[in-house]
């Protein structure tokens, strides 16, 4: 009888870790598209969801753009809202993964955002670094998973990698640009991998990361000529 109660306890356990929502901000990103959610637990088991999506983020004279702030309750581990917004017919679900990581759906004909903009997509926390730390291998990958810190600049700089890239997408040498990008990601990580050596290797890491990420940026924000 006590080993039927003690599994039925940590069934219960378990069902419930499943349908956790852990507080804080996911995203997730695909070239020029983007799409960012604030997460924070209310009282009775309802979330305030918040955030941002883009669409066309590389092009010229900006992306389509999308917003989202609501409140709704946690249910079955998902999180339906559904516009009440007249003439919009959209419905947003939101569905928990055991790794607590979650997939967003969207229902209906219209929807509040601009043309393509949407949230539809697979979310992870941005307090992960851009690669799965269940396959980290070198000391790097593992120094990076363990610190919050550098993981976030890591998810940050692949954000930024994949927005700089898009951008050749209206280019007529795409190729030999994504070519010379590669070569040179290839480069800084070969450099970034050299803080395994260094006493203070997270610090390493940091100023590494930081680094990337403005060269990124800036070669991203220098790419278009508005006085074309």
């Amino acid at each position: 009888m006590k080993k039927i109660l003690l599994l039925s306890i940590l069934c219960v356990g378990l069902l419930s870790a499943k349908t956790e929502l852990k507080e804080g901000k996911y995203s997730w990103f695909r070239g020029g598209a983007q799409a960012y959610l604030n997460i924070k637990k209310e009282k009775n088991n309802h979330y305030h969801i918040s955030g941002d999506c883009y669409y066309g983020v590389s092009r010229k004279y900006g992306p389509n753009m999308g917003d989202l702030d609501f409140l709704a309750p946690l249910k079955n581990g998902k999180i339906i809202y559904k516009s009440k917004e007249k003439y919009i017919d959209y419905t947003f679900i939101l569905t928990i993964n055991k790794d607590n990581s979650f997939d967003v759906d969207e229902k209906g004909e219209t929807t509040p955002f601009g043309h393509n903009a949407t949230f539809y997509g697979h979310f992870t926390s941005d307090d992960l670094p851009s690669f799965a730390c269940a396959k980290a291998s070198s000391f790097v990958e593992h120094a990076i998973c363990d610190t919050v810190k550098v993981a976030r600049l890591d998810k940050k700089m692949a954000r930024s990698y994949a927005q700089y890239k898009s951008a050749f997408f209206f280019e007529k040498e795409q190729a030999s640009l994504e070519k010379k990008l590669r070569k040179e990601q290839k480069a800084w990580i070969q450099k970034r991998n050299k803080c395994e050596f260094e006493k203070a290797y997270q610090n390493c890491l940091t100023k590494c990361y930081t680094q990337r990420i403005k060269r990124l940026d800036k070669q991203f924000n220098s790419f278009w000529k508005y006085d074309d």
